[in-house]
């Protein structure tokens, strides 16, 4: 605190200083400037020095020799450490996805279709499948988990008791215990996710999805297949054109629902799609640009939320744009 003190008040000495000599007399020589200059270095590094405590952590080295010792470290070696261990932990997640991954192609091509279910209980009635698990604190995740069990997130807009995300959650069951092995193999796993095209998410370790106790009037918009990862393992790099009629026929809330539409569709692109969004009126186009994705969230989507119409004809000029 004192240190601030004694920098505030150099400044506002030199700049009083400054002010005086400008409007009483001549400017100040070369001289009284450096000192001046020398004056603010001294109090500088005196406030850096007590802000940081260097001389303080000096002298706690200086009085405990004997509980450490310097050496010369090796930089190509410690690279080649470092190298490896990477190397190490890129294949150990490699080896757990790709058995995740046979492992679900296996129990999906061997489970048998079922067109109908038992009537669904309560969670409170006896014969119900579903589970509540016991939530422990976890400090590497810093929220409740369960490695028991895995859970399943279903989005809000899918019913949960249809035929198809019903099969799912039985052959999905059986990838519980490759969570858990892959798990056992590679103890510094996190979270593993199994995402289906229907939206069904079954990831491991379980834990609550959401927090009603802190946000009570949330709503669940989350749905695994528009999450970045999902896309780009499920989609292959593509080249996009979008053409938007900005015709007078389509003012108002047609223009509205275009505006969404485009919007939905560039949040469902990758970082490895480009696209190009042009806005078409009666005889002149409007090039709003072409990018990769990752840029184009910045720059096409407050574009065409700004979109206008267009409702007049230039016969005179109409641009070409090569694509």
């Amino acid at each position: 605190m004192a240190a601030g003190w004694l920098l505030v008040f150099s400044l506002t000495l030199f700049q009083s200083l400054v002010m005086n000599h400008s409007s009483e007399g001549p400017f100040p020589s070369a001289t009284t400037i450096k000192a001046w200059v020398d004056k603010m270095q001294e109090d500088l590094v005196t406030l850096a020095r007590t802000a940081s405590g260097v001389d303080q952590l000096a002298k706690i080295y200086t009085k405990n020799t004997d509980l450490y010792t310097v050496a010369a470290n090796n930089p190509r070696q410690l690279v080649e450490i470092a190298a490896r261990d990477i190397e190490k932990l890129l294949s150990n997640r490699s080896k757990a996805l790709v058995r995740l991954a046979k492992e679900a192609e296996k129990y999906q091509a061997s489970h048998q279709w079922r067109d109908e279910f038992g009537p669904e209980k309560n969670e409170t009635e006896s014969g119900s499948q579903r589970i509540r698990p016991v939530f422990e604190d976890d400090p590497v995740f810093r929220r409740q988990t369960s490695y028991q069990h895995a859970a399943v997130h279903i989005p809000t807009d899918i019913y949960e008791g249809s035929t198809i995300v019903l099969n799912e959650l039985n052959w999905t069951a059986a990838l519980d215990d490759v969570f858990k092995r892959n798990r056992e193999e590679d103890p510094t796993l996190l979270w593993q996710v199994f995402g289906s095209a229907t939206g069904l998410a079954r990831y491991y370790p379980a834990s609550p999805w959401v927090d009603k106790s802190r946000t009570p009037n949330k709503i669940d918009l989350y749905d695994v297949r528009r999450r970045p990862w999902y896309i780009q393992g499920a989609a292959s790099p593509k080249d996009m054109l979008i053409l938007v009629d900005a015709s007078g026929s389509v003012s108002g809330l047609t223009l509205k629902l275009i505006r969404t539409s485009v919007i939905e569709m560039l949040e469902t692109l990758s970082d490895d799609d480009f696209v190009n969004v042009v806005s078409v009126s009666i005889c002149s186009f409007h090039k709003i640009g072409i990018v990769n994705k990752s840029i184009s969230k910045l720059f096409l989507i407050p574009e065409v939320k700004y979109l206008s119409v267009k409702l007049q004809m230039d016969l005179k000029f109409i641009p070409k744009y090569h694509i």
